[in-house]
């Protein structure tokens, strides 16, 4: 997370640097413009935390399970972002994202089996965001904001209905809220928005199939930070 951190802000300190040297207003009506599209990339940072129940606790093969947060990348569409005021933009977000988690399990050394085992799931999301933005006083050809929404996401590689113990499931829906900010950067063709943003999963995504690897979860929830890099 924290190279993530670093690089959101060696951006924004290089385009408001840049942002400060420009003496021309650009895209001096940009903002009144009551409909707009773009698109940007993203990369994120993204986990799951684990909801253990009585079970682990009282099974005295398994010793930990543990979760490694993982790097993903998408691209998003803004389709469209609707302006409501001076300070206000309605905006629908449509990302299309790749990612992977590791599940680790650990087992005791008197377990009839590995003493270490590692799950991995990919998945691919079709995800869509609405986001309510708030917009500071534009300042020469920089405007930072914050934004809210919620996010609803579909894992098109889910295996939910394999019937194969070997293959950790997970659910194939996700609803989750995001929180986010970032800046506006004005140039003469384009704008350019750097922004990063917080997602909390409120879904239940364990798909409990009765094995030794499910058995002690109640449930798996999705946290992750993005950073977005928009061209509008």
């Amino acid at each position: 997370m924290k190279n993530l951190e670093l690089l959101f802000l060696l951006v924004i300190f290089s385009f408001s640097a840049q942002a400060q040297k420009q003496q021309i207003i650009a895209l001096s009506n940009y903002d009144y413009k009551k409909i707009h599209f773009g698109m940007g990339l993203d990369f994120g940072q993204y986990n799951l935390i684990n909801d253990l129940n009585d079970r682990f606790y009282q099974n005295t093969d398994i010793l930990s399970i543990e979760t490694d947060s993982d790097i993903g990348i998408g691209v998003s569409f803004i389709l469209p972002d609707l302006r409501i005021n001076d300070r206000l933009n309605l905006r629908h977000v449509l990302t299309v994202k790749t990612i992977q988690r590791n599940i680790n399990y650990r087992f005791s050394p008197d377990h009839d089996g590995p003493k270490e085992v590692t799950k991995r799931v990919e998945s691919w999301f079709v995800e869509s965001g609405v986001h309510l933005k708030y917009r500071a006083d534009r300042i020469n050809n920089y405007r930072a904001f914050l934004f809210i929404g919620p996010n609803i996401g579909i894992d098109m590689a889910s295996e939910k209905d394999v019937l194969d113990e070997e293959i950790f499931k997970l659910n194939r829906s996700n609803f989750a809220l995001e929180i986010g900010a970032g800046c506006d950067f004005y140039f003469e063709y384009f704008k350019f928005a750097p922004q990063i943003k917080y997602s909390h999963g409120l879904t239940n995504l364990i798909v409990s199939d009765g094995t030794i690897y499910t058995s002690p979860i109640d449930g798996f929830y999705s946290r992750g930070f993005q950073i977005s890099l928009t061209f509008e």
